[in-house]
């Protein structure tokens, strides 16, 4: 019997070959101005080759002040179009289907500070990292561009091929920013009440409508919750009014994730995933989302094994699974486990994907194969 993890799936008016996503992970391997490689076009195929049902790039920021580490993808002005209609090309030639993820990230944005740029944030607060000077609160003004910055990235997306869009609404980039009451203290109507901090997403996305063709699919990985250990933060029950009115404006798949979290937290949860009990973390706060939304769910967080997944999508409580680390350690994983071979995947979440090369330079590799 087929697993149900290889059933084919519509969402918005994307058919998909699986219910497998590669989950958004940055993978360096852009230029200091965003522009892409051909190593990143080959990783990215490779992934469609090994029949991946729908894979989400790392994220490119769509301002330069957006930028959080010197070789992120950018997709911040008309240029850069043409390097990534090579890869959607290479994709689709393998029979894929990729959406590119965009984002800001706010105070997170170190390679703006660390080289003169206009580092911005939300507001002041205690929990913003240390870069070597302080940022600069958003005007009105910043904000609007930012918004429109948005769509215009979207409408470069759209124009390079990609089957969709998806925004970075979590980890603690902008929209998570902007929607934490722990890093939101604006007293004006980008803050305070969660109408209030749930602007900023929903102006962005209206924004991305506006430059789009009418269904193009536009998807968002949202910050459901903040996970500190002080209980502070956005509650699940503010992230479900969040995902209910981005069900309302049209997204056609929201991957759930984390807001802001605290070391604790990822190392409970997300490090050392080596049985089936430490699998799929945030599947308690996917099922409430589930219970208020009728849009496509994709969970992220831990899963290794088939049966946790299968357990997952029979039950109703995702459409999809994300993963990324696994796909790291092998790229061919999809196509095994498509063939018969039910083993886990043998990521150990041992967080060591990020390695730095002879040359110094930062490489995404499993450090268990060297």
């Amino acid at each position: 019997m087929m697993s149900n993890l290889f059933e084919p799936i519509t969402v918005g008016n994307l058919e998909l070959k699986n219910r497998i996503m590669r989950s958004a992970t940055y993978y360096a391997l852009a230029d200091m101005d965003g522009f892409i490689s051909r190593q990143s076009v080959d990783l990215i195929q490779r992934l469609a080759k090994n029949e991946v049902g729908l894979i989400v790039t790392g994220y490119a920021y769509v301002l330069k002040n957006g930028q959080s580490y010197p070789d992120m993808n950018g997709i911040q002005d008309d240029d850069h179009i043409s390097g990534y209609q090579e890869m959607t090309r290479a994709v689709h030639d393998a029979g894929g289907r990729v959406v590119m993820q965009i984002a800001h990230c706010g105070w997170a944005s170190e390679t703006t500070a660390r080289t003169g740029g206009d580092y911005l944030a939300v507001s002041f607060s205690d929990n913003m990292p240390e870069y070597g000077r302080p940022p600069r609160v958003m005007t009105e003004a910043d904000i609007e561009e930012i918004v429109e910055a948005f769509g215009q990235a979207a409408r470069r997306t759209q124009e390079a091929g990609f089957d969709g869009v998806q925004i970075h609404g979590a980890h603690g980039y902008l929209v998570s920013q902007f929607l934490s009451p722990l890093s939101n203290h604006r007293q004006d109507k980008w803050g305070g009440n969660l109408a209030n901090r749930m602007r900023f997403v929903i102006e962005v996305f209206r924004s991305i409508k506006k430059q789009v063709d009418e269904g193009f699919p536009i998807m968002i990985k949202l910050g459901c919750k903040d996970y500190m250990k002080s209980g502070e933060g956005l509650t699940i029950g503010e992230g479900v009014q969040v995902a209910r009115a981005l069900e309302r404006e049209g997204a056609c798949l929201i991957e759930v994730s984390h807001c802001s979290q605290d070391m604790s937290f990822r190392k409970k949860n997300l490090l050392g995933i080596t049985s089936e009990e430490k699998e799929a973390c945030f599947l308690p706060e996917t099922l409430k989302v589930r219970q208020a939304t009728s849009t496509a769910l994709s969970l992220v967080g831990g899963m290794r094994s088939l049966v946790v997944m299968e357990d997952i999508i029979g039950s109703g409580a995702a459409d999809m699974i994300s993963i990324c680390r696994p796909l790291i350690r092998e790229p061919d994983l999809v196509r095994r486990w498509k063939a018969g071979d039910r083993r886990p995947a043998d990521c150990i979440s041992c967080s060591k994907c990020f390695n730095v090369d002879d040359a110094g330079k930062m490489r995404i590799y499993c450090s268990q194969l060297r």
